[in-house]
């Protein structure tokens, strides 16, 4: 398709089917070339006047968090593993969001929670999670684990490796509140704002979460749609964007920039059943570089997660490169684990019973 395909295009759930089954450069470059892209080259941001150039019906690549200077903040993160815990942290914060939007649709005066394992708890009806191996009632221990199995399924890590093409690809998603599209460019793509410093039940404050991922694709994709029950009159529909490195032709500053689909970096959208993808947000990073890890890239995100996610406020499975996930429930839960069945270990080895033995006159 030419790079004058229309613009309906950006609306049809075909497109949303193609973004989600992408996972290769190429994958997602034959998708670029099909959409009204203004190159790089013809379009600048500028923070004065952002409508300068820009021409309507089209895409065009906007700065994240609409600051030109913003590969410094980007690139900060020194381990290629430590922007996928933020985003996990990001995963886990939308999952207690939505639960206390739903708790306010029910008593508009309901107390915040004081912190998020006292939303977790209130919420979810999860301990600490390092807590759950210790509890002695066998019934209720099991409950918590059949429970926490569940919780999983909503916060997911996916790493997939393409032969083909040689690189791998990084999927975050989770089920939690998501975000109306016209407001992506303000909340998943902004760089150090936030609306969570008055929230005491959330983690993050910064807002520069994950975006350190960027840095080390060549491309991310971002999807998200805000939960039915929070839209408050906002359109039902999935935003979606891509990220890149730009490097500008003669000038010593790159950047990296999204798709917009208005000046004031607004992102496209697509209406599209609920079917298609629930409400949440996907992050996918494509040939994401682990640095030199080779094959061990799965065994070292498992430990590098659990370790930095010691005692998360709620587990998420990790598929790596694997099609059964791995429970990741925190080094400290693991530890509790251990200790649990060292103790019982010692009880049964410390409780060695003897056959009665008849005791006779000594004499």
């Amino acid at each position: 398709m030419s790079d004058k395909a229309p613009v309906s295009l950006l609306e049809q759930p075909r497109l949303l089917s193609l973004l989600l089954e992408a996972k290769t450069t190429s994958d997602l470059g034959q998708i670029i070339k099909s959409l009204p892209i203004v190159d790089e080259s013809g379009y600048t941001w500028s923070a004065l006047d952002p409508s300068t150039g820009w021409q309507p019906g089209r895409l065009h690549w906007v700065p994240v968090g609409r600051d030109r200077g913003n590969a410094g903040r980007i690139q900060l993160a020194g381990e290629p593993y430590n922007p996928h815990a933020e985003r996990l942290i990001n995963g886990m914060e939308a999952l207690i969001e939505l639960a206390r939007r739903l708790e306010l649709l029910k008593d508009p005066q309901a107390t915040m929670p004081e912190s998020p394992r006292d939303a977790v708890e209130r919420y979810f009806g999860l301990p600490r999670l390092d807590s759950i191996p210790r509890i002695s009632d066998k019934a209720k221990r099991r409950a918590l684990e059949t429970q926490l199995r569940e919780m999983r399924k909503k916060l997911t890590l996916r790493v997939e490796f393409s032969k083909k093409q040689n690189e791998f690809i990084v999927e975050i998603r989770d089920h939690g509140i998501g975000q109306p599209a016209d407001r992506i460019h303000e909340t998943l793509l902004s760089l150090g704002q936030t609306d969570k410093a008055d929230k005491p039940y959330l983690i993050g404050v910064f807002g520069q979460g994950g975006s350190s991922a960027y840095a080390a694709s060549d491309y991310s994709i971002v999807l998200s749609r805000r939960a039915p029950e929070c839209l408050d009159g906002k359109a039902d529909a999935v935003g979606w964007t891509v990220v890149k490195k730009v490097i500008p032709k003669g000038r010593r500053d790159p950047y990296y920039a999204y798709l917009a689909t208005l000046p004031d970096g607004r992102v496209p959208s697509i209406v599209a059943p609920p079917s298609q993808f629930p409400h949440g947000t996907l992050f996918k990073h494509l040939a994401y570089d682990f640095g030199r890890q080779g094959s061990a890239v799965a065994r070292t995100l498992y430990y590098a997660l659990n370790h930095v996610l010691f005692n998360p406020v709620l587990p998420y499975d990790l598929y790596a490169m694997k099609a059964d996930p791995d429970a990741m429930n925190g080094t400290a839960h693991r530890l509790a684990r251990q200790a649990r069945r060292l103790e019982l270990d010692r009880v049964k080895h410390l409780y060695k019973p003897f056959q009665s033995q008849p005791v006779g006159n000594a004499l």
